[in-house]
């Protein structure tokens, strides 16, 4: 018998896992979530290539379930099988692609999008050699670069210049300019600096300071990045930059962020050059993290009583442009229930209505609205009314 304890072993542990995989998805099946979307007016297809992430919450109920939704499916992401959690699930990632087609080149890497650049004739990676670890004796740049037409692939370090200032680094962005590779890094005490390499020496030509936090007596700060396409591996032009820091006495009045700081700058990557924006009054308050740059233009939403509207600042022309409106139907205000992103020139807006949640999408270049959907929740096999959602991205998977 003992001859064979390791067959029966594997026998028993095949049966039990397959077991699970079919109880589970009974089980999920039973209690599934569904969110489809009923076509109210526009173009159908805006919906294609959109991948929707939120949490819902039945009526009554402290269940509170994350879910991924596109207009064909939902899924519970609280209810994936064994094999669907080891295999993995979610919108196509920017670096299947790169996966795909240059397995050699994309092996034993962090596959982080901030620290890959595409472009037609290469891709460049970029990490930093330690980052949380201490001492920094070793925070070190490593650089790799795959040549497309050849695959050749070089690699070259550098050591961090002034390493011993910082506790730690992380890659915000990495982008190529000619033969000139920028790798942009937030670092310790929340300063935000752009390193640039000469690709073909192979050597670090200038470090320097994009943006930093003012030295002020406070409760806190906090600096990052706004962009529509933070997640990219293609070439932008600009970044925008926010940065807050918080009242010593007061962090909040009214559950609304106390600031004696709340600046947005713009990085023009390609000439190495900052942009404070001086904001008019009326819109102070409504500059965000839903913010985004698209072309040269800054856009800014903010909530109204009839819908969205959408402040417009040229970053080359340094002058604020026509406000762009769009209306939204059965509008209430639902804490926690409205969302709004601005994407690749459009506005996707998500907000709660008297009879549930409507999704509209607009063109923030012509200010049209391109179509408006409700959202329909099936719950346990039976539509819902009363329940809470929550969403909080939305991204493209073109």
């Amino acid at each position: 018998m003992r001859r064979y304890w390791k067959i029966i072993s594997i026998c028993l542990v095949t049966i039990l896992v397959i077991g699970t995989f079919y109880i589970q998805s009974s089980f999920a099946t039973s209690n599934s979530l569904n969110i489809g979307v009923e076509h109210v007016t526009g173009n159908e297809d805006e919906l294609q290539n959109i991948v929707l992430y939120g949490n819902f919450s039945p009526n009554h109920h402290y269940l509170n379930q994350s879910f991924q939704m596109t207009n064909e499916e939902t899924i519970d992401l609280t209810k994936l099988s064994f094999f669907q959690r080891v295999s993995g699930t979610g919108a196509p990632d920017p670096l299947e692609e790169l996966i795909e087609k240059h397995k050699n080149f994309m092996r034993s890497k962090d596959l982080t999008p901030n620290q890959f650049f595409e472009d037609e004739n290469a891709v460049v990676y970029a990490q930093i050699k330690d980052p949380y670890d201490l001492p920094v004796k070793d925070l070190t740049f490593e650089i790799e670069v795959l040549t497309k037409k050849s695959e050749d692939i070089t690699a070259f370090q550098v050591d961090v210049p002034q390493k011993e200032n910082y506790g730690w680094m992380r890659i915000v962005d990495v982008q190529v300019i000619d033969h000139e590779l920028k790798v942009i890094v937030r670092g310790e005490r929340a300063i935000l600096r752009v390193y640039t390499f000469d690709m073909n020496k192979q050597q670090l030509v200038s470090d320097d300071t994009i943006a930093s936090i003012p030295k002020v007596e406070s409760s806190g700060s906090d600096l990052s990045i706004i962009n529509d396409t933070y997640y990219s591996i293609q070439r932008q032009k600009y970044l925008l930059i926010k940065i807050e820091v918080f009242d010593k006495d007061r962090r909040y009045i009214d559950d609304i962020p106390n600031l004696i700081v709340n600046e947005f700058i713009v990085y023009d990557i390609e000439n190495n050059q900052t942009k404070k924006i001086v904001k008019p009054n009326e819109i102070v308050e409504s500059m965000d993290h839903s913010s985004a740059v698209h072309h040269s233009t800054v856009l800014i939403p903010s909530r109204t009583a009839n819908g969205v509207e959408v402040s417009q600042y040229d970053i080359e022309s340094d002058k604020w442009g026509e406000t762009l409106s769009f209306d939204l139907s059965e509008t209430k205000a639902v804490e926690g229930e409205s969302f709004t992103k601005l994407m690749s020139g459009k506005l996707y807006t998500i907000h709660a209505t008297t009879s549930g949640h409507t999704i509209v999408i607009g063109d923030l270049e012509t200010g049209e609205s391109l179509y408006e959907g409700k959202l329909k929740v099936t719950y346990q096999g039976a539509e819902q009314k009363n329940y809470r959602l929550y969403f909080h991205e939305i991204e493209s998977v073109q």
